[in-house]
């Protein structure tokens, strides 16, 4: 039974927890398996047990509430770039409990860079371990995949016509089948694999919270904002809260470890005095440690959605997707866990290496079998068929500022997307693979053209016109307080904020340079390598399996 308070228990926490999502979550069960030391687990957002964040195929629902996501935007950046959505979880779980539940781990070359940089601890030899632990999954090679840990992960079933027709117009186009993207080899043409347990989403807090015995030493404390920290000398040694209107402080007894997430981890620095000096001043906040680094490095996938009508509309998921079928969906889940309820939509995919030459992936498919229009405002489902293409290890950089000491007004950040002529060039090479892919005769006359008109554009300079007016995020903001040796990093290898003794930062935030993937199970992995530093336990060795 997790130990959900309305106030803490107790004055001063040994560790206190800022974010419950992939990282937090992890943290919170990890540190607490010390059963001498308490751990306060503060999330700003509400439960997570609400039936269409444990339902797969409800995904979209929860992604449209504010009461679970922070709907951030971004701001238009030099005129180029629109403003572009931005969901954040805010519920027990974080993003975790709302994003869209595909399992990838990232290409072997991600983490060696890392290790090049100087992070030396942070190579895939030494993160293998760590996504083993992390995962059960039994159908992989055992060298690569884990086996008994905390988050169950299965493959798609991918039966709708559609998916194999994909695949198979993928392999015409010259990609090979790939059994398993997070084992050997990351490149090619794959059925997809998801968090999902027992039909339910296999959240970090499901998985880590609610599905590991309970804790007595750990309190969770929901619906609570983190307005600020209090440092004497380089120590902090209290935190400020808010709950429902009112205020109040908890001591730090041993350390304090932010994981709120890219957006919002440098924003609460920032509040409490650690960022650009300047920037600070501006804001009347009194610098505590002039930190450039903070909210600098921002980085994401940048995406385009590819939409495709279906010639015959029972081909379509959105066929089943009526009112008696949603029905129908719903008693399949809620009684049997089984049906169309079990699945995230997303089902099949490809990584492929278009600049790269074979080395490493540089962009990404995920593909539903519909027209699904996700906005702020609602979802809009159609027949047809969905393709959305990404940059991976994309070089362009964004930032991030706070205009205000006010910590319910939210930050400002930019992406600054296909501002670098490598993500130009990889834009158009990746939409031009779209186009081919979805060009094959393997289709047999099943889709229509590209709906927005791509399909007409011929050179390069249209290609990247279009790309400018219709990017967006694929929801992987990462970087802001970036792991590293170099003038603007933020944390140690370890995650320890530098010019600090018990300032931790752990989440996706600390991702020097992003991976080839969704940041989930990425995430997961650094907060269950952090949590060893933390306790001070030998990490696990390195493992080196043969790379492909």
């Amino acid at each position: 039974m997790l130990n959900i308070v309305k106030r803490p228990s107790q004055r001063s926490y040994d560790y206190i927890i800022i974010g419950s999502g992939s990282a937090g979550s992890v943290l919170a069960a990890r540190l607490s398996e010390d059963s001498s030391k308490s751990v306060l687990l503060v999330e700003a957002g509400p439960s997570d047990r609400n039936t269409f964040i444990q339902m797969p195929a409800g995904l979209g629902i929860p992604l449209m509430k504010d009461r679970y996501n922070w709907k951030f935007f971004s701001e238009e950046a030099s005129g180029s770039e629109k403003e572009i959505y931005t969901p954040r979880g805010k519920v027990l779980g974080g993003s975790s409990s709302i994003n869209g539940m595909n399992w990838v781990r990232g290409n072997s070359a991600d983490y060696d860079d890392w290790a090049q940089s100087g992070l030396t601890n942070w190579s895939y030899a030494h993160c293998l371990p760590y996504f083993k632990r992390s995962e059960n999954y039994a159908q992989g090679d055992p060298a690569y995949r884990g086996i008994g840990g905390p988050t169950n992960i299965v493959k798609a079933e991918a039966t709708n016509p559609l998916f194999k027709l994909f695949l198979d117009a993928a392999c015409d186009y010259g990609l090979a089948l790939n059994p398993d993207h997070n084992g050997e080899t990351q490149i090619g043409a794959h059925t997809t694999q998801r968090n999902v347990s027992k039909g339910t989403r296999h959240s970090a807090s499901q998985a880590y919270l609610y599905d590991q015995p309970a804790k007595a030493q750990l309190d969770v404390l929901l619906e609570t904002r983190c307005t600020s920290i209090e440092f004497s000398g380089q120590d902090a040694v209290r935190v400020h809260l808010s709950r429902r209107g009112k205020v109040f402080t908890v001591e730090v007894g041993s350390e304090l470890i932010l994981s709120a997430g890219a957006i919002q981890t440098p924003q609460l620095l920032m509040l409490s005095g650690i960022g650009d000096g300047d920037a600070l001043k501006a804001c009347d906040i009194n610098i505590k440690q002039h930190m450039p680094g903070v909210g600098s490095n921002l980085q994401d996938h940048p995406a385009w959605c590819f939409e495709y009508g279906a010639t015959d509309p029972r081909d379509s998921l959105a066929s089943k997707l009526g009112y008696l079928g949603r029905l129908k969906i719903g008693v399949e889940w809620l009684f049997r866990k089984q049906g169309l309820g079990i699945s995230n939509h997303f089902e099949v995919g490809a990584f492929l290496s278009l600049l790269g030459k074979g080395m490493g992936a540089d962009a990404q498919m995920e593909c539903i079998a519909m027209r699904g229009d996700f906005t702020p405002e609602g979802i809009k489902i159609e027949p047809g068929y969905q393709c959305f293409t990404s940059l991976q290890r994309p070089t362009s950089r964004g930032k991030l500022c706070i205009t205000s000491a006010d910590p319910a007004v939210g930050p400002k950040f930019e992406f600054n997307y296909l501002t670098t002529d490598h993500d130009k060039k990889l834009a158009v090479a990746a939409i031009k693979a779209t186009q081919q892919i979805f060009q094959q005769s393997a289709w047999q006359g099943r889709l229509s053209s590209e709906l927005s008109g791509v399909d007409n554009l011929k050179s390069d300079s249209d290609i990247i016109k279009w790309a400018f007016a219709n990017v967006e995020s694929n929801y992987h903001p990462c970087g802001t307080c970036s792991m590293g040796v170099d003038d603007k990093a933020v944390t140690d290898a370890q995650g320890r904020a530098h010019g600090f003794n018990n300032l931790r930062i752990v989440d996706a935030s600390i991702i020097p340079s992003i991976p080839a993937g969704n940041l989930n199970a990425i995430t997961i992995m650094i907060a269950e390598k952090i949590a060893d530093s933390i306790l001070g336990v030998s990490a696990i060795e390195p493992e080196y399996p043969s790379i492909n």
